[in-house]
């Protein structure tokens, strides 16, 4: 019972400290907005054109265990409980990623040598969808940039800019 009374009161004593993981949670991220960017990964999903189609099937027992499953078989609700997909890959280059500095650079930061907090950052949307609507051919523009500035106020430094132009509704159309 006293292990249990301890363990319960690190995160208050963790609260009581202004800079602790805890306070940092309880003054900011738990009331911080969060939007939701990403997208199923299916086979539609666009990918750079010099790179292969992902392939989607079943996944497949790699080895036999007696009395469950065959080398080979695939994993059904009926006969396992449950299913699985396989990815085969050609690249690592779908959807919603993060390309560090190596990407580009082969002296650049790897993935590894970011620290976890890299990519929390103050977020500015820009919507450009109607505009993407009446004229598939449309990009961003200074003055959508100004316009968004005129509503909302300067863009923040160091602040991460996306655009939203709905185009993943056309992904089937590809």
């Amino acid at each position: 019972m006293a292990l249990l009374a301890a363990a319960w009161s690190v995160p208050t004593i963790a609260l009581a400290q202004e800079s602790s993981l805890w306070s940092v949670y309880e003054n900011t991220l738990k009331s911080a907005k969060y939007i939701d960017l990403t997208h199923a990964f299916e086979p539609v999903q666009p990918v750079w054109p010099g790179f292969a189609n992902a392939k989607f099937k079943p996944t497949v027992a790699g080895r036999d265990i007696e009395g469950y499953v065959k080398a080979g078989e695939e994993f059904t609700y009926d006969k396992h409980g449950f299913v699985a997909t396989a990815y085969e890959l050609t690249t690592d280059q779908y959807g919603t990623q993060l390309d560090p500095p190596s990407h580009w650079n082969p002296l650049g930061a790897t993935i590894s040598d970011l620290p976890a907090t890299y990519a929390v950052r103050p977020l500015v949307v820009i919507d450009i969808s109607r505009k993407v609507q009446t004229d598939e051919g449309y990009h961003l523009q200074v003055a959508d940039i100004e316009e968004w500035e005129k509503e909302h106020g300067r863009i923040p430094e160091g602040s991460v800019v996306f655009v939203r132009s709905d185009w993943y509704k056309k992904w089937s159309d590809a």
